[in-house]
């Protein structure tokens, strides 16, 4: 019986060595992170796994860096799930935010042709290719906000009533349930700070 338990222990320590993805870089006030029926409070080297729902708290802030470089900054109390990211053999990667505001810096793994990276929103998709971008709720939680900040490549936001494309920095969109994704326009000072605010 004690053999049978310790296999099962090793081979469950191997199932998520195997499935790790990122590390913590930052994690301030409350962090977490919920993957099935485990639950584990984040800190700064914390592993992070694929299917991890990551948590953050009032007045929180979380930076997670993934293996090949791409960082993934967290917000007070947002919602955002990790549902895949594979670069060793693929260049695919499936995002899910809920709520709350994120920031996203790519690393290697858009660096190819095509790669296939998304991020799943109540209201539509973000489909990136090499890129640095902010999006969240930004003054309520009706509408997310989404500004491409720095980069070489174009960011593709869509929902099923239409479908926008910004490929210049400072311009962003606004994304609404039932409607399409609005017009890029550039943002204003103001609003560009409130939005980095979230992350910083």
């Amino acid at each position: 019986m004690k053999a049978l338990l310790l296999s099962l222990l090793i081979l469950s320590t191997y199932s998520f060595a195997d499935n790790q993805v990122a590390k913590v870089m930052l994690a301030k006030k409350q962090v977490t992170a919920q993957s099935d029926s485990h639950h584990r409070n984040l800190t700064r080297k914390s592993p992070i796994f694929i299917e991890d729902a990551l948590h953050t708290g009032k007045n929180a802030r979380a930076q997670v860096r993934f293996s090949e470089g791409t960082i993934l900054s967290l917000g007070e109390q947002t919602q955002f799930v990790v549902n895949q990211f594979e670069y060793q053999q693929s260049s695919d990667a499936s995002f899910e935010f809920i709520s709350g505001a994120f920031r996203i810096v790519t690393g290697e793994i858009t660096k190819v042709t095509n790669p296939n990276f998304k991020i799943k929103t109540p209201m539509g998709s973000i489909g990136i290719r090499g890129t640095d971008f902010w999006g969240g709720n930004l003054y309520d939680e009706d509408t997310i906000d989404v500004i491409l900040l720095d980069s070489e490549h174009p960011i593709v936001v869509e929902n099923e009533h239409g479908r926008v494309i910004i490929s210049k920095p400072g311009m962003g969109t606004t994304l609404q349930k039932g409607k399409a994704p609005t017009t890029p326009e550039v943002w204003s000072d103001k609003k560009l700070q409130d939005a980095v605010k979230t992350i910083q």
